[in-house]
């Protein structure tokens, strides 16, 4: 299993733990079924808009479930640039 693939699983289960606390992300999962997570998460962290799921989770207390989270966790690091993982900080600092 490549490290890309470990990211979509943990991607997809975020996804299913937001439909157990009642949030469910279906415009997300469309997206992460046309494109792979990995690319789905540089474009929204450099963005520069919060997107509603972002939103919504921080308002359940569940940050750790956002794409930006798992970006961050250590041993997803080398699958983004330095500043798509600054711009995940900052997004999780300001939202």
């Amino acid at each position: 299993m490549t490290l890309r693939d470990e990211f979509l699983a943990e991607i997809k289960s975020a996804v299913s733990k937001c439909y157990e606390l009642g949030y469910a992300p279906t415009r997300f999962e469309q997206m992460i079924e046309s494109n792979h997570p990995v690319e789905v998460a540089k474009k929204f962290v450099l963005s520069g808009e919060f997107q509603y799921g972002f939103k919504e989770l921080n308002k359940l207390g569940k940050p750790e479930l956002t794409i930006e989270s798992i970006m961050l966790q250590p041993k997803f690091s080398s699958l983004f640039t330095f500043f798509e993982l600054d711009a995940a900080k900052w997004r999780l600092a300001n939202v």
